[in-house]
Order: C-alpha cells, then structure tokens, then sequence
C-alpha cells in the first residue's frame, strides 16, 4: 500500500506587508507613467509595467514554492556568482556616466552589485546564525580570526564595488551589514571599531579617489538642509541638479503642483526617473505624497522587524532583519539625497524608480520575508 507524502500548505502570510509592497509598487507605476509621457515616449513606462510583472510573480513563486533551509547550501554559491558578476562587469561593462555598474543583455542592463548585498545578507544571516555564543563574547582578535569568511567575502565584494564607482551601493551595504552584526550581538565596543574602520576606509576613498567624489562633497556644503542659499549666487554645473531638486521640492508646499504642473520632470532634473524620482512626488504632491511614500517604506521595515522578533529560527530571524535594513536603508539614502541631507549620489527609490535589477532583487526579499512570515498547515 502506497504511504501519503505529508506536505505543507501556506493557509496565511503578512497581510501589511504584501500591502505596503503593492502601494508602492503601484504609486511607482502612477510615476512613472507620469514622467514617461513627457521624458520618453513611453517607453519606459512600458518596460517598467514588464518589471513589474515579473517582480510580482517573483514575489508569489517566492512565497509559495521556496523552501529557505532547503536552499540554505546555496548561500556561498550566491556569493561566487556576485563575485564573478562583478569581475564581469569591470572587463566588459559599459561606461556611463565615469562609472562601469552593468552588463548588458540586449536593451536590459543588469547590475551585479544589487545582488551582491542581496547575498551578502543570505550569507551573514547562516553565518551568525550558527555562532551566537561566539558573537556575543568575541573580541576584536577573535572577531577577526573567527567570522573571517565573513570579512573576507564582504571585503573582496565592497572591494569590486569600489572599483564600478558605486559608492551609495557601498554605503548602504556596509550598513546594512553592521546593522545584522549589532542585531545579532556583537559588543558595542567591538561594534564601534568597525564603524571606525569603515569610516576611515570610506574618508581614504573620498580623498584619494576619483576627483567628482570630492566636488559632490563640495556640492554638499554649498547646498544641504542645513545651511541658508544665498538666492543670487551663480549655480556651477556640478551644483545643477541639487539645486533642482531642491528647487522642485520647495515649490511642492503641503499637497504639490498637480502632476499638470510638474516642472522638474520636462529635463530640468536628467535623472527623474530614477536617482530623483522622490523630489518628482515632492513636487507633484507635495509633503503629504512625499510623507506617504516615506512611511509606507517604513511600515514595510517596521513590520519586517516584528516579523523578524517573532522566529525562533535564528537564520530566518537574522534573514528579515537584513533584508529589512538593505531595502530600508536604500530609502533613506535616496530621499536623503533627494532632500540634500546627504550628499549626491547615484541611488534608486525601492519599488518606485524605473531599474530593474533593483526592483527584482527587492520583490525577491519581499517574497522571501513573506515566507517566512507565513503560517502552515500540514495534510
């Protein structure tokens, strides 16, 4: 007689989550139609609704038909395939912009360096997950001779990053991986040293690294949040698009222009659909639209994080948290930017700016957190 497989079937998953990915995937959409229609005759917006579909089906073959701790071994082949990609992309990627970031497949352009923080967080969360005790007690010597895969794995790719000149990229995934170590336990002073270590590797690349880095830094010190414009003073080409931004942003007020009279998106901000797509909806729909978006990234981070608080899996655990900080951190480096409460740097808007390496790799992690949230039922 036969035996019965016994199998599990997903009867419910986080409702708030799915939400706040749809919102803003749908107010990405709104957006992008709106700048399409002046900027490219539509082309981008239809390749963007292509992006869409096959990041929501992402999302759902995600939820339903991955098993995380089945394909668990595969977190250190994920690292070897972003190393090679990376490789890849600094002998035969293109030049835009002074910087070498993708791969060109036809008219789509694929950027490694995504994936790489995307990997990074699948192999830190295995990694501590296996060392808790070693985590908490370990000293800065111990540090470094035990979690040794880690720093060597993160350095070589952070070192791949450097040289595509993707700084913002750098950035957040250093954060965002600090951020898994102090989750997970690691001493304070412990964590301050990295930070330190980081901060000083991050001032050395400024000021010995390619000149654009420096003037975006004195870009920055002319025109920030903090500091009073002088309205007469000539704006310098390198000046231009912060002071754009920061032009269309004030002129937004509480409920914006209209998207009728939206004026940063006719080619007075070159990079709307993407790097700026934040000051288009500050302008557009003004501090209400702009908040609205802002808090619908944080309800999706918050709630990743209670998720997070609730798995006795300690890889699941560490898993959310990482991924709720890489797209969380992307958010607030990109209305920063847009904002000028950081200096300018090339970044997209999770779920929002047209890219579609970038919207792929985040509805991944939004399917993969929704596993994880998802309660089962065997038959």
């Amino acid at each position: 007689m036969k035996k019965s497989r016994v199998q599990d079937y997903i009867v419910s998953y986080d409702k708030v989550v799915l939400f706040s990915y749809l919102a803003l995937c749908l107010i990405g959409v709104v957006m992008m139609l709106d700048i399409s229609s002046i900027q490219s005759s539509m082309t981008n917006f239809y390749r963007h609704i292509g992006y869409c579909l096959f990041a929501f089906l992402s999302v759902i073959l995600t939820l339903y038909f991955v098993d995380l701790e089945k394909i668990r071994w595969l977190n250190p082949f994920l690292i070897f395939a972003s190393l090679i990609l990376l490789v890849i992309v600094l002998m035969l990627g293109p030049n835009v912009n002074g910087a070498t970031r993708q791969i060109r497949l036809g008219p789509v352009g694929i950027q490694p360096s995504f994936l790489a923080r995307f990997a990074l967080v699948f192999f830190f969360a295995g990694f501590l997950s296996t060392r808790q005790e070693q985590i908490r007690t370990a000293s800065a010597k111990q540090f470094f001779r035990e979690f040794l895969p880690l720093i060597v794995f993160a350095g070589a790719i952070f070192v791949l990053i450097i040289l595509e000149k993707h700084l913002s990229t750098l950035v957040i995934g250093g954060f965002t991986l600090l951020g898994m170590l102090i989750y997970a336990g690691i001493r304070k002073r412990l964590a301050l040293l990295i930070l330190a270590l980081c901060l000083a590797c991050g001032s050395l690349v400024l000021l010995k690294g390619e000149d654009y880095r420096w003037s975006r830094i004195k870009t920055y010190m002319t025109y920030n949040l903090f500091t009073r414009q002088d309205a007469e003073r000539k704006v310098a080409a390198a000046e231009y698009q912060v002071h754009e931004s920061l032009t269309a942003l004030t002129s937004g007020s509480l409920i914006g222009t209209g998207m009728a009279r939206g004026r940063a998106k006719h080619f007075y901000l070159p990079e709307a659909r993407t790097d700026y797509i934040y000051t288009i909806i500050g302008e557009e729909f003004g501090f209400l639209g702009a908040i609205l978006v802002f808090l619908l990234h944080a309800l999706l981070f918050f709630r990743t994080f209670k998720i997070a608080q609730t798995q006795e899996n300690k890889y699941y655990q560490f898993l959310c948290a990482g991924l709720a900080m890489n797209i969380f951190l992307n958010t607030l480096v990109n209305t920063g930017v847009a904002m000028s409460i950081l200096p300018p740097t090339g970044n997209t808007l999770p779920f929002i700016s047209y890219g579609g390496t970038a919207l792929m790799i985040d509805s991944i992690s939004v399917g993969v957190i929704l596993n994880i949230s998802a309660k089962r039922r065997l038959i």
